[in-house]
């Protein structure tokens, strides 16, 4: 075997089994269901979100996460596609599923969430949480990050 060959098939090995290309990317799953995310854990990542993109993967989404259980309304200012926004507990149940949220690019957008404390918002593509049988009560895992 040629040594460029012996070398492609280490490093094919090497990412297949060990991830030595890196840390995975943090995802949140509900049992085999999984999203790569982003994490907005700074007021400003939370303020930014997935405002002015103008497309979202399929299998991505943004998870922001509060320091405390609050209570916190999401809306579409200036966001271009429409999405599922998903308010988890601090035991990373879901409390609250709001789907298919319009942009917004007015002035005054309508706000969303629930009366209760949320840790956690996960926002996907619309139609994900339907496509994926997501609903209140589900637990979510999260892999590849601390929080």
């Amino acid at each position: 075997m040629k040594k460029q060959q012996m070398i492609g098939i280490i490093i094919l090995g090497c990412f297949f089994m060990s991830g030595c290309f890196g840390p995975n990317a943090p995802q949140v799953c509900f049992d085999e269901v999984c999203l790569d995310v982003e994490l907005a854990l700074t007021d400003a990542q939370q303020t930014q979100g997935l405002q002015y993109r103008e497309s979202l993967k399929r299998d991505k989404g943004m998870l922001f996460v509060f320091g405390e259980p609050s209570q916190v309304a999401f809306w579409m200012k200036n966001t271009l596609i429409s999405l599922d926004i998903i308010w988890l507990d601090q035991r990373k149940k879901i409390i609250y599923i709001e789907k298919n949220t319009p942009p917004c690019l007015q002035e005054k957008c309508p706000t969303y969430g629930p009366a209760e404390s949320c840790r956690y918002v996960l926002e996907a593509n619309a139609g994900w949480a339907d496509a994926n049988d997501i609903s209140i009560g589900d637990r979510a895992e999260f892999n590849a990050m601390d929080k």
